[in-house]
This record gives C-alpha cells, sequence and structure tokens, in this order.
C-alpha cells in the first residue's frame, strides 16, 4: 500500500468514527440507550481515543513524506 493510499484508509476510518461519535453523543432511544435522553458516553470516548490513535498515525506517516 502507498502512502497515499494508507492516508485515505485513515482519513476514510475517521469520517466512519465521526459519525459513530455523532449517534453515541445524540440523545435518542434505541436498543444500547436505557432512556430517551441517555447517550453512549462509553462509546463516543471510544470513538475519540480511537480518532486521537488515527491522528498520531497521521502524523507520523507527514514524517515519512
Amino acid at each position: 500500500m502507498t502512502n497515499s493510499e494508507l492516508r485515505n484508509k485513515l482519513e476514510q476510518a475517521q469520517r466512519l468514527l465521526s459519525d459513530v461519535y455523532h449517534w453515541a453523543s445524540t440523545p435518542m432511544s434505541n436498543g444500547l440507550q436505557i432512556s430517551p435522553l441517555q447517550t453512549n458516553a462509553e462509546i463516543a470516548s471510544c470513538m475519540s481515543v480511537a480518532d486521537g490513535c488515527i491522528c498520531d498515525a497521521l502524523d507520523e506517516l507527514s514524517g515519512m513524506e
């Protein structure tokens, strides 16, 4: 995989994480939430950590170019 392809994959992963983070941060009623006003803070937190790891990987990749 080229650096460009790797960067594209990492950026795609960030977009997917963002979708999940938004869902987890939005008060709604679904199978994983107990009340309509409850959010999935733990899932949102995990998405934030994963995004930070991707940012670190992108920084490392930039240093190789």
